[in-house]
């Protein structure tokens, strides 16, 4: 948290001292960047952070390039290949080693300038645009790296190591090989191979606590993402009828988000309907055929989705009925799962733990178990009381998850927190993402319906819209 407080120091200062017409892209000004930068420079005051832009273009089943998420958030590049920040904490200096372009970068991709630049020619007039102190070629980054090596023989290199949420290959070759699908272990593999005995550190826990805390300027463009996302949202429960496949839900949602505007995709809509398992939710990141399943009467179908505008990410999740109106049985159970996830978004405050947010959802299962009804519901609750594992909290932003586990909340950060459990074969879940605030907290996405009845009635509208 300290670092974190250090970035909005540092913020103030900047935008303070820089001259009144700021530039402005993706939402966020050149000076917020640069606060950025200058934070994570004063963290690694060991060392040097060296983040590396993606370099391929997108597969043909990716709906446009995705930069990495660290190297976009320092530079707000979203565009740039073949490029290298180095972040020089002993120095106070940011370094920019791109590719200069060649004659087939420049007419390929001669409409991408700026900060649009698949190819960033170095020079002044590139460290002019960004507010980096160098941007020149990648040929000198191995002298860079000697000669910041013979000035400190101490000295770190911290790199991204692909925790925190990011769907990597953690084992892809057996033991003795190189990997060959994990970028986050490519890179640094490949500054060891050239300087063996090089401290290598993970830059993790400089990065996190300073990307966790939300500024205006990406509160704004959560709330953009979320509105995409609620768009998509309600075109799914329209969507979701005995007889349609999970497939035929998810393409409503998605052609609903991209029709009003979203960019991207922050994750495939995630269906789980019928006989589930509390491995149902791992087993659609490896199963090909997992979502052609058709909805059948008188089940639940659980829905988890998100969307993107420029980077940031929505997300949200609730439990529906595919005939459009839950069992008895199931409606207490949507309502008792849903008081006692209000319990825990009530403890949201600046300075709370996760475990004090996840223990008050907790204790208000224990102390209302008893008036409970039916054997479901009774059941439900034994499995909300199984412990965190049932809770999920986690950080949110640029990646679906940034933090996680969240060990304690702060201001300004954007955390999605919600219970995921399954009982008699019937999955159940709800999810918002809210923004942590001194006394409390607020939602970043459009309150969604949480009880039964809401959930029902929002159904039957967003039915008869679509008819």
């Amino acid at each position: 948290m300290r670092i974190a407080t250090l970035f909005l120091g540092l913020a103030t200062t900047l935008l303070a001292s820089w001259p009144a017409v700021a530039q402005v892209h993706m939402g966020v000004e050149r000076t917020e960047y640069q606060a950025r930068r200058q934070a994570v420079m004063a963290a690694a005051a060991d060392g040097i952070v060296l983040l590396h832009s993606v370099s391929k273009p997108k597969d043909w089943s990716d709906p446009g390039f995705r930069q990495d998420s660290n190297f976009y958030y320092l530079t707000g590049l979203e565009n740039q290949h073949d490029a290298i920040l180095a972040l020089d904490g002993p120095s106070r200096q940011a370094w920019l080693f791109v590719m200069p372009p060649r004659a087939q970068e420049l007419r390929r991709f001669s409409n991408l300038t700026g900060w649009d630049s698949a190819y960033l020619a170095p020079g002044s007039q590139a460290e002019q645009l960004l507010g980096v102190d160098h941007v020149v070629s990648w040929d000198g980054f191995a002298d860079y790296i000697e000669r910041r090596r013979q000035d400190d023989p101490r000295l770190v290199l911290y790199f991204d190591a692909g925790s925190q949420g990011k769907m990597v290959a953690e084992v892809s070759d057996p033991p003795g090989f190189s990997p060959v699908e994990n970028p986050f272990l490519l890179w640094p593999a490949a500054i060891r191979a050239k300087w063996p005995d090089i401290r290598i550190r993970d830059a993790g826990p400089i990065l996190l606590p300073i990307r966790s805390v939300k500024s205006t300027a990406e509160v704004a463009l959560l709330r953009q993402a979320a509105a995409y996302t609620d768009t998509a949202f309600r075109a799914a429960m329209a969507a979701i009828a005995p007889g349609h496949t999970n497939r035929h839900v998810e393409g409503a949602a998605v052609a609903a988000a991209m029709q009003s505007g979203a960019d991207g995709i922050g994750m495939w809509p995630e269906l789980k309907s019928g006989p589930v398992s509390a491995a149902s939710v791992y087993q659609k990141f490896y199963d090909y055929y997992l979502q052609n399943r058709t909805l059948r009467p008188g089940e639940t179908v659980l829905i988890d989705l998100g969307f993107t505008h420029e980077f940031y990410k929505g997300d949200v999740g609730r439990t529906l009925p595919v005939s459009g109106r839950f069992t008895p049985e199931q409606r207490e159970v949507i309502d008792f799962t849903d008081e006692a996830y209000h319990a825990g978004l009530a403890a949201m405050r600046d300075g709370v733990s996760a475990d004090e947010v996840i223990q008050a959802s907790m204790r208000y299962v224990s102390d209302h178990r008893g008036a409970l009804r039916s054997p479901l519901a009774q059941r439900a609750a034994d499995q909300l009381l199984r412990g965190p594992a049932v809770w999920i909290m986690y950080g949110h932003g640029i990646d679906m998850v940034e933090i996680y586990p969240v060990e304690r909340l702060h201001t300004g950060y954007a955390v999605a927190y919600g219970p995921d459990f399954d009982v008699d074969n019937m999955g159940f879940y709800e999810e918002d993402v809210s923004l942590i605030t001194p006394a409390g907290h607020t939602l970043i996405n459009p309150a969604l319906p949480y009880k039964a009845a809401e959930i029902e009635h929002a159904m039957a509208s967003a039915a008869r819209t679509v008819r």
